[in-house]
């Protein structure tokens, strides 16, 4: 009797072993085929196209920069985008191509910034990601094209200029003797007193008046030159600079203001900056 218990004990727990076997067998079955079922639903029975290093991809896309909490889109190749300034407000050196055709590159070819080409990798087809390009990948910063000038500056009533400062001052025409020309520069007028071909010299004398704001540049309306007095032969001005950035005919771009000074920046506008990028996958070869 004592050994038929223990062979029936020891025949019950091989069962209880077996039925536990079995129920984790069809438990891990089970979620098995909920994870390949999932699968299917999700991309069609096959893995979907991903972006990786090597890929030739074709991409619609815009890119912004914040401007005092203001997003402004510096490039696109979207025409809604490029078309409605109301929603998507410009930077000021943004520039109409007329060009909308998708952008085509290989991945890892270096053709883009790095910050670019490293947020499509991973990316799905037809999906639409914000990529986020910190300084560092995005395009590079230089100092030397940083110019500071104050808020406040003494201008001499007599200046003597060559030919060519001079019509850059006045315009491309050669000047002639006590005649008027209008200085781009300063907004006023000013008479030429003395011309001489030989010793590439020309005289000038500024002309404004004391209390008067002047517009150097017509098409700047934040940009402007205040008279505030004339004495011992020097014109003092103070520049009055209105909502920044402010593109300058000579391509710098006012940027920042103080109480005491500006600066003019020639480097691409958004060069330094955070830049985000909306992009849609369109193609993978």
């Amino acid at each position: 009797k004592r050994k038929l218990y223990i062979s029936y004990s020891y025949s019950a727990s091989m069962k209880s072993s077996i039925y536990a076997t079995i129920i984790i067998v069809a438990m891990l079955a089970a979620g098995i085929g909920v994870y390949e079922y999932q699968n299917y639903v999700y991309s069609g029975g096959k893995s979907p196209e991903i972006v990786k290093v090597g890929d030739k991809i074709s991409v619609k896309y815009y890119g912004y920069i914040y401007y005092g909490g203001e997003r402004r889109i510096f490039d696109t190749n979207i025409e809604e985008v490029a078309k409605d300034n109301a929603t998507y407000p410009k930077t000021v050196s943004y520039k109409w191509s007329g060009n909308f055709d998708l952008l085509t590159f290989t991945v890892g070819d270096g053709s883009m910034i790095k910050g670019f080409d490293e947020g499509v990798r991973g990316m799905r087809l037809q999906e639409t990601k914000t990529i986020v390009v910190p300084p560092d990948k995005g395009y590079p910063f230089s100092s030397d094209k940083v110019r500071n000038y104050y808020i406040e500056e003494n201008v001499s009533i007599m200046q003597n200029l060559t030919l060519d400062g001079f019509q850059k001052r006045f315009g491309s025409q050669n000047p002639l003797e006590n005649s008027v020309y209008r200085d781009k520069i300063y907004g006023w007028d000013s008479l030429v007193l003395y011309v001489s071909g030989p010793k590439n010299l020309v005289t000038i004398m500024n002309e404004p008046t004391v209390g008067k704001t002047y517009q150097p540049y017509e098409n700047i309306a934040d940009f402007k030159v205040k008279v505030e007095k004339i004495e011992n032969g020097m014109i003092t001005i103070r520049y009055v600079i209105g909502k920044i950035p402010i593109l300058m005919p000579n391509g710098g771009i006012i940027d920042e203001v103080n109480e005491d000074s500006f600066r003019v920046n020639y480097n691409k506008e958004v060069a330094g900056k955070t830049l985000y990028f909306v992009v849609t996958i369109e193609e993978i070869k």
